[in-house]
């Protein structure tokens, strides 16, 4: 009796679970039609889940904080079935070595580690859409004499699917990767224009509402922090 209850509870799983990878297929494929058919409202649900599922998981192993951070911020500047443009916003990597708060890296060499682990997310961990070309802008921000807050885009990178194919995702080398791209990051007199042979421009009605979406996510993630 115990031994035809436990084949009939296996075969009630198989095809429980069977069921639902042909569900997860069906899905899969109508997002894939719907993204490839031009439908850039889902494109953007789709973009909407994937980021806030990036956000809910974990940090993998021996990721610096100021880099978590910064990838929580990522917003989507502008995107259609072939491109995708994201912006970032960067911090010093500060941390607390025996009592005393030290930098360990600088805002520039946060925003070229984050840069290139958004893209390899977008170019390989994005569900239902391949992008032929991605863009990441990392911004910072600066608090003014009066109390307001200015935003400088510290680097923006340019990367195609074959590009990124030839990375060495398993360095560490970030400068070396960065270089092999698009490349363009601030220096002194030498300010970053982000939108300068962007491949892919911002909405035109708001382009600086990627900014404050990063902003906000940032001070999100700094109060969630605060309360852990």
């Amino acid at each position: 009796m115990g031994l035809g209850l436990g084949i009939v509870a296996c075969l009630v799983t198989f095809i429980i679970v069977g069921i639902m990878v042909i569900q997860a297929r069906f899905a899969a494929r109508a997002w894939r039609r719907t993204i490839a058919a031009g439908d850039n409202q889902a494109l953007h649900a789709l973009l909407d889940q994937t980021f806030e599922a990036w956000r809910n998981g974990r940090p993998p192993r021996r990721t610096p904080p100021a880099d978590w951070r910064a990838l929580h911020t990522a917003a989507v500047v502008a995107a259609d079935r072939e491109r995708i443009r994201v912006s970032l916003l960067a911090e010093p990597d500060v941390r607390v070595v025996e009592g005393q708060r030290v930098e360990a890296a600088g805002a520039q060499e946060v925003a070229r580690r984050a840069a290139v682990r958004m893209v390899e997310r977008l170019m390989y961990e994005m569900p239902h859409v391949s992008f032929g070309h991605a863009q990441v802008d990392v911004l910072t921000e600066f608090r003014r004499p009066d109390g307001g807050v200015t935003s400088q885009c510290l680097l923006t990178t340019r990367v195609t699917r074959d590009q990124a194919a030839d990375a060495d995702w398993d360095g560490n080398d970030h400068i070396a990767m960065l270089a092999e791209w698009e490349t363009h990051e601030v220096a002194p007199g030498s300010p970053v224009d982000p939108d300068a042979g962007a491949v892919i421009l911002a909405p035109a009605i708001d382009p600086a509402e990627a900014v404050r979406a990063a902003e906000a996510a940032l001070r999100a993630q700094r109060e969630k922090d605060g309360d852990a």
